[in-house]
Parts: C-alpha cells; sequence; structure tokens
C-alpha cells in the first residue's frame, strides 16, 4: 500500500514539475508566442491593404506616372501637388478611379490612363493576341444565352457547339437567374476550367462539358492572286506569334513578283514586334529612333535577319492606321522602297507600357516615342501617302484599293 502511495506522489511531482516547465517556458521565452500573432495580424493587414486600399492605388498610380511617362515636365506643371492632392477623400475603389483619371487628365494625353479590373484584363487580351474561355459570342435573352458565333479551334468548336444553339443552363445553374456578369465569368473562365452547359437545339436538350483554354487571335492572313501577287493582311502588330508568323508569310510569298501588305485599320500594337518585323525586311538601315523623357535612347538598325526577297511592295493606308503599323509603313518607305496608297495614317507615335498594380488593376503609361528614318515627327500629323485614295468597290466588286496595289506592282515590274 506505502509503495502505491510512493509511486502516485512521484507521478504527480512529475506532472507539477513539466506543467511548471511549461509555464516557465511561455513566461521566460514569450516573444515566440506574442511576436508571432503580432506578425500574422500585420501580414493580414498587410495584405488587406495591398487588395483593397484605393489611397494605395492612387499614390502607386502617382509614382508609376512620375517615375515613366515620357515627358519629364509633366505636362510644364509639378506633379508634387498631385501627390497629396486627395489625401483623407479616397475610399472606395470608385473615389481611386475619378481621382487617378483627374490625375492623369492633367498630362493632357490620352493614351495614359487608368486600367480598372476589367480593362486591365482586356489590354492584356490584346496585348497576347489571345482569349482564356470556352471560345464564342452570345446574346443573353429572356429564354437563355443565345450563341452567335464559334471562334476558331476553341473547345465550343472542339465541343461541336452551333450557332443559334442555346444555352438554358451553366454549371447547373439556369441562366435566366444569372445577370450579365455571371454569365460573362461562366463563359471566360480561367484556363483548365470545366465548364458544364445544356443547350437546347430546336426541340433536342444536349448537355456538354467543355474544358476552357487559351485561343489564339488571328492577327495575319495572306494569299496569292491569280497573277502572282502576294497580298497580307496585318490587322495588328500584337501577340508572341506576330513575327513567327509574318517571316512565314514573306518565305511564303518569296516567289512572288510583288507584295501588298494591307495595313489599313491596323491600330498597331508591340514595338518590339514592329522592329524585328521590319528587320525581315532589309539589311543594315535605320529602323527608327526611340526617345524617352527628352532624350534619344537608342538608334535602331536592322540587325541582317533579312528574308524578304527584293521586289516591289505597296503598303495600303487609311486614317485607322496607327502606331507600330505606322512603324512598319514608314521604314518600309525609306528602307525598302514601298509604295503607300490610301488615305494619312492616324499619327501616333507614342509608346505605352502597362504596369500592373494591386486590385487587378494596372496602369497605361506613355513610356516613349519613336521618330521615322527621315527624322518625321508623325504625331498628330501622320504619314502621306503616295498616292491618295478613299476605299470603294470596282465595277466588278473588287476592293479597289487591292486593284490600285496590283496596277502599281505590275508597272514596277515592267519598268525592270
Amino acid at each position: 500500500m506505502g509503495k502505491d502511495i510512493k509511486i502516485k506522489n512521484i507521478l504527480l511531482y512529475v506532472i507539477i514539475i513539466i506543467l511548471i516547465l511549461y509555464v516557465t517556458d511561455i513566461i521566460i521565452r514569450p516573444y515566440e508566442y506574442i511576436n508571432m500573432s503580432k506578425l500574422n495580424n500585420k501580414v493580414e493587414k498587410i495584405h488587406h491593404l495591398q487588395q483593397i486600399a484605393p489611397s494605395r492605388v492612387y499614390i502607386n498610380a502617382w509614382r508609376i506616372a512620375r517615375n515613366e511617362y515620357a515627358d519629364k515636365t509633366m505636362n510644364k506643371q509639378k506633379w508634387q501637388r498631385w501627390r497629396n492632392r486627395y489625401k483623407g477623400q479616397i475610399k472606395t475603389m470608385e473615389d481611386a478611379d475619378v481621382a487617378i483619371n483627374t490625375m492623369l487628365y492633367s498630362l493632357n494625353d490620352p493614351y495614359t490612363k487608368f486600367l480598372k479590373t476589367n480593362n486591365f484584363a482586356k489590354e492584356k487580351i490584346i496585348l497576347n493576341s489571345k482569349i482564356t474561355g470556352i471560345g464564342l459570342t452570345y446574346n443573353k435573352t429572356d429564354e437563355g444565352v443565345v450563341v452567335n458565333k464559334i471562334l476558331k479551334n476553341s473547345p465550343a468548336q472542339e465541343g461541336h457547339i452551333m450557332p443559334g444553339d442555346y444555352i438554358v443552363s451553366i454549371n447547373d445553374k439556369k441562366v435566366n437567374e444569372m445577370n450579365n456578369e455571371e454569365v460573362h465569368a461562366y463563359m471566360e473562365p480561367e484556363k483548365n476550367v470545366k465548364v458544364k452547359l445544356k443547350i437546347k437545339r430546336g426541340e433536342e436538350v444536349i448537355e456538354k462539358e467543355i474544358e476552357s483554354k487559351d485561343i489564339p487571335i488571328d492577327t495575319m492572313k495572306y494569299e496569292i492572286s491569280e497573277d502572282n501577287i502576294g497580298i497580307i493582311k496585318l490587322s495588328n502588330v500584337m501577340g508572341e506569334k506576330a513575327v513567327r508568323d509574318f517571316k512565314t508569310v514573306i518565305e511564303e510569298t518569296n516567289g512572288t513578283k510583288g507584295i501588298i501588305i494591307d495595313l489599313r485599320n491596323n491600330y498597331g500594337g508591340i514595338l518590339a514586334n514592329a522592329i524585328e518585323m521590319s528587320d525581315l525586311m532589309f539589311n543594315g538601315k535605320k529602323i527608327i529612333d526611340i526617345e524617352s523623357r527628352g532624350v534619344t535612347k537608342y538608334d535602331v538598325y536592322a540587325q541582317g535577319n533579312k528574308v524578304f526577297k527584293d521586289k516591289p511592295i505597296v503598303i495600303l493606308i487609311n486614317n485607322r492606321t496607327a502606331s507600330a503599323a505606322e512603324i512598319l509603313a514608314g521604314t518600309l518607305k525609306e528602307n525598302a522602297d514601298a509604295v503607300l496608297i490610301g488615305e494619312v495614317t492616324y499619327g501616333k507615335n507614342s509608346i505605352q507600357q502597362i504596369i500592373p498594380m494591386s486590385n487587378k488593376t494596372g496602369i497605361m503609361v506613355t513610356a516613349l516615342k519613336y521618330i521615322l528614318p527621315n527624322g518625321d515627327d508623325i504625331d498628330n500629323k501622320g504619314i502621306e501617302p503616295d498616292k491618295k485614295i478613299t476605299y470603294s468597290l470596282t465595277a466588278d466588286n473588287n476592293d479597289n484599293y487591292i486593284q490600285e496595289g496590283k496596277k502599281i506592282i505590275n508597272r514596277l515590274v515592267e519598268k525592270k
């Protein structure tokens, strides 16, 4: 009996000692517990501020413009005055939107602007020349979502969805119970997301599961006419494939007697693409000068990557040929004897960069400007064509620009 009491006492002492050591450890080393709690709270607070603090978004926009804007005079104003202009007044993202746009408006530059979440996403889509989603266009009606168009090489095409189909539910939720934003989110989810659709096609009801993916946007088409002239339609200068596709098209048309490059309604794109495309067309000559904050940064010359076999070039332009497309038109006129026909181009020599910020927003800021090889600053005045024409259809229902381009090429070939 005595032994049992002794064992119980020993166990009791052990438990008391363990408790004392545990409490003593907390007392002796409290910083590990207290500071970790503070650190976690601070991290949560910082994360919270980065995600939703509109005033922080405004200050970031102010700083980006100050550091990156091409005109260091900031349109001849004291930029510091905007730093605290709205201090204490910006409570919501709507407040930030108004404040940032008011600030940027003072630069008198339509290309420097704040990109809210949706616009930032759209600009990234344009830059990448691809969209992510299931690949269809639609209208929302009382009956459901009616499919208008199926994009080429899209999951919708692969899933045999057809124009005229009615989508009545998405992921088992009725479309007529959704607002437009919800429908859009389902139709353009992130990559590799499965979307379940219930489709009404006439009297038939079909269920499909489609997985979203990146869908490339065609920016370049070409054909070789019956009279052996290459006709290249370049709708923009965007996307990572643009230069590679252009090189392929130039090689495919090298056996023709001349090429027509159609830059009508080409709003431009990525500066580097325009430079690399020019580099494929001639050797050794200057492509453009690039300036920033009043100083010439680069004289850009062709680097000897030419694949084009010299022949007559006609470039089609109009008043919506802009930016990087104007670089192509201007430098090919100067360095490859291209003949420009059509209308005076848009006249945009500024180059923007898109800088991401918090809240999935961004700022598009004019960071550089370019000057054509002959020294022309085309800003707000554009490039003059060698022959002015306006669009019309010929008597046989053909594009008069294309027909005029063919005539010029044939005349140039005959002179040789």
